[in-house]
């Protein structure tokens, strides 16, 4: 049997160049169809708290790290483009309402809730002790499926998504006190991310504060802090195009979610590597076209 010649040199090149993608399991479809967001619990070892897109119910799930389901709290707000979930060191989680595709809702929203206990269920929803509105017109309206809190400044910071090349942009949304339903706050432009010209799927901020981890459908970028609000592109991971929704950091691994996949981890190992200049994946595959549905 003769292998043509162009199955050999892919043989090859997979060999060569590894996905820096280590699948740790796979969730139970039926309750997360559309993992959107991830954060590590800061107060339970080996939590991890994800929820679905727009569509499903307003649902948080504790998971570890294979994407068993601990439990599931039903929150007292409504999902409508739920995106990204952030935690902080007071015992807090953040909730991202901040979809927006077409650029149609005029106003979005950051809710924090107290963490939960895996280990006990919920009598009732769990209700924000925060409800953070923020609103544009319609000539600056943006899409964000990234979000973190920034301890020094007590606020929430979006990563917006843009399909037409430009690098990101970070803005922030006041949350004490946070603007109320009527009177919405504006976003304000605090910086842009150096290389991150990619549709932006998920991000995290390390639990000192110093490095910024954002992912896209192929590729994640690690940044480290450079003054305030100023970053660096410290590493950069490429891997096949996968429908990667969320990123967030355990201890300096990353750990990845993905629609219809499960979880990733890529390894510190990994993505300092490609800090020295030694690109654990080959050339990047193109970024697939936008969805026109409410799952970014």
């Amino acid at each position: 049997m003769c292998i043509p010649p162009a199955v050999v040199a892919t043989i090859v090149l997979l060999a060569a160049f590894p996905s820096p993608l280590e699948h740790l399991g796979r969730f139970d479809a039926r309750a997360l169809p559309e993992a959107s967001g991830i954060a590590k619990s800061r107060r339970h070892p080996g939590i991890f708290w994800v929820h679905n897109d727009s569509g499903n119910p307003p649902v948080l799930f504790a998971i570890r790290r294979d994407g068993t389901i601990v439990r599931e709290f039903r929150l007292g707000v409504p999902n409508i483009d739920w995106e990204d979930i952030a935690a902080d060191d007071q015992g807090h989680l953040y909730v991202g309402d901040i979809g927006n595709n077409g650029g149609l809702l005029p106003v979005r929203a950051v809710y924090r809730i107290d963490e939960p206990d895996p280990g006990k269920p919920a009598s009732q929803p769990l209700r924000p002790s925060i409800s953070a509105f923020y609103g544009f017109s319609r000539a600056n309206r943006f899409d964000a499926e990234g979000l973190v809190f920034e301890a020094s400044t007590g606020s929430a910071v979006l990563v917006a998504k843009r399909f037409d090349g430009r690098e990101a942009e970070l803005f922030a949304i006041p949350l004490n006190p946070p603007a109320p339903l009527l009177r919405p706050a504006s976003p304000r432009r605090i910086g842009a991310l150096p290389g991150f010209v990619e549709p932006a799927t998920g991000a995290s901020l390390s639990d000192d504060g110093q490095l910024l981890a954002v992912c896209s459908s192929a590729v994640t970028r690690v940044y480290r802090r450079d003054g305030d609000p100023g970053w660096n592109l410290l590493a950069e991971v490429r891997y096949d195009s996968l429908p990667i929704e969320g990123i967030t950091w355990d201890g300096r691994d990353l750990i990845l979610v993905s629609e219809g996949r499960g979880v990733d981890r890529i390894a510190e190992a990994t993505w300092r590597r490609s800090a020295r200049g030694q690109t654990p994946r080959g050339p990047a595959p193109a970024e697939p076209p936008a969805s026109s549905s409410g799952a970014d």
